[in-house]
């Protein structure tokens, strides 16, 4: 979802700048959101490109990147952006559901239209020309998922929710 997309931008990325690479982790998912012959002929000849297929352990590959591009098209909960969150990267993500409530635009990540090239590799542009920016956002990154997603925070919400539940159905 958005492999299309991301590959389109980071073409654009590379021929104005040579020494960035794009680390891409996991399977492809062509059965839902297949490739296009462009995108193909990118990952055949962009050398630029890094592609590691599945991994079971995503932090090695969270520790050497500086920034993670998901742009989705749709998402329940999106692990990877916590993730990511949690290993201090900041995120450029997709306006969708799960996304967009880790990520705050500006904070520590910024947050593009789906299927929106351009704003996509502006988006991966100012990453890598702004390195301020970028620090800024992942001084943000770890500190918002700890104050967000804590699992006491969790415990006790579910906690509550199961109260009213019972309150409700005067248990």
């Amino acid at each position: 979802k958005g492999i299309n997309e991301l590959l389109d931008a980071f073409e654009r990325l590379t021929k104005e700048k040579q020494n960035i690479k794009l680390l891409l982790v996991g399977p492809f998912e062509e059965a839902l959101d297949p490739i296009s012959n462009r995108s193909k002929e990118i990952l055949k000849n962009n050398s630029h490109i890094i592609q590691t297929g599945f991994q079971n352990d995503v932090r090695p590959f969270f520790a050497i990147s500086h920034c993670l591009v998901f742009p989705s098209y749709r998402e329940g909960f999106p692990n990877v952006v916590m993730q990511a969150g949690a290993m201090g990267l900041p995120a450029i993500v997709s306006n969708i559901n799960g996304c967009n409530e880790i990520i705050k635009d500006g904070i520590n990540g910024l947050i593009i239209p789906a299927k929106d090239e351009n704003k996509l590799y502006n988006a991966m542009n100012r990453i890598i020309y702004d390195n301020n920016f970028r620090l800024s956002l992942a001084k943000n990154a770890r500190k918002m998922i700890e104050d967000r997603y804590d699992q006491h925070f969790i415990w006790e919400v579910i906690r509550n929710e199961y109260m009213f539940l019972l309150k409700e159905k005067n248990a």
